[in-house]
């Protein structure tokens, strides 16, 4: 067999049982045209056989590579392990339920090398296991291409917004900007990881660009709907957040205002679903206290209407 191209992207893939659907999210990888591709599957503590299909993979593709945690991680941290050992020229993320198409990678960084750009990341169409597109996850904004810099980035809900959230967009980054800042995922973070590490990279100085286009397929199914922010990574985003503000307290009075934003809208989410755990416990009094200590957690509560809704909108389309 013989040895792959030098690899222009580096690919990496945080599998956590992910058997049902990681086997077509490799293939979407593996099929960019006109790159180089690395795929690096990281599995995380499965227990369901994937680990078995992406060590298949990397037996009769050299062009992936397979590692596994030592443990648990979450995303980000089996991310910084693909990071650690990448060696394409840009990285990648796509999770292990999404798929790219085709054109994705060559697309982002033809736009970066016109741009001069650092970090690419394109829309995203939702779609369901079907295949049915939905939506697209930012819109159309009528342009072809626009600068986000750290305040524009920030500017952007930071979650449960009426605003689409640029944390759920999967840029690509050059290897070289993220080794020069000796760049990392916070590991301690279940979700929002990605938000936190573009901050970071915007943080540092990052040209970004967000296309409007969108090759980036995003899998609605009955888990995402159905997951729910748990107090913990609620409160560990919050924190992360309080943690940059603290970082950038010297920097202009517009960015130390959009993070103190940020953190009243987290803050929000934390009480909204400490409310939300005091209602299981049946624990109403409890509940009350948490909406009146932050009123703002009050409008989250139309939030588990919708997903329920969602789930037999789903149901419907699906019978059986």
């Amino acid at each position: 067999m013989t040895a792959p191209d030098p690899a222009t992207v580096s690919i990496a893939i945080a599998s956590f049982n992910s058997r049902q659907y990681l086997r077509e999210a490799v293939e979407s990888a593996l099929a960019q045209r006109g790159v180089a591709v690395e795929v690096i599957i990281v599995d995380d503590g499965s227990d369901d056989g994937s680990d078995i299909i992406a060590e298949r993979f990397a037996a009769s593709d050299p062009r992936v590579r397979f590692f596994r945690t030592p443990s648990n991680l979450g995303p980000g941290g089996a991310r910084n392990i693909a990071l650690a050992n990448m060696t394409g020229l840009w990285f990648a993320v796509l999770d292990s339920d999404d798929l790219y198409e085709p054109e994705r990678c060559q697309t982002m960084i033809a736009a970066a090398a016109s741009k001069g750009a650092d970090m690419v990341a394109d829309d995203m169409v939702v779609f369901t296991q079907a295949h049915g597109s939905i939506h697209r996850h930012l819109g159309d904004q009528g342009e072809p291409a626009r600068r986000i810099d750290l305040p524009a980035y920030l500017s952007y809900p930071a979650i449960f917004g009426d605003r689409a959230n640029l944390g759920f967009l999967k840029p690509i980054i050059r290897s070289e900007f993220l080794a020069r800042h000796g760049l990392r995922y916070d590991a301690s973070l279940r979700i929002g990881e990605d938000d936190m590490f573009v901050i970071r990279c915007l943080e540092n100085g990052a040209r970004y660009i967000v296309l409007n286009q969108a090759h980036y397929r995003y899998r609605k199914h009955a888990a995402s709907i159905s997951h729910r922010l748990s107090t913990q990574d609620a409160q560990r985003l919050l924190d992360a957040n309080v943690a940059t503000e603290a970082r950038l307290s010297k920097r202009s009075a517009e960015l130390r205002t959009l993070l103190s934003k940020r953190s009243g809208q987290l803050a929000d989410a934390v009480a909204f679903s400490r409310a939300i755990d005091a209602l299981k416990a049946r624990n109403p009094f409890l509940a009350a206290y948490e909406m009146l200590r932050r009123p703002g957690a009050i409008p989250l509560f139309a939030m588990p209407l919708r997903s329920r809704l969602a789930r037999l909108t789903n149901r419907s389309a699906n019978p059986g």
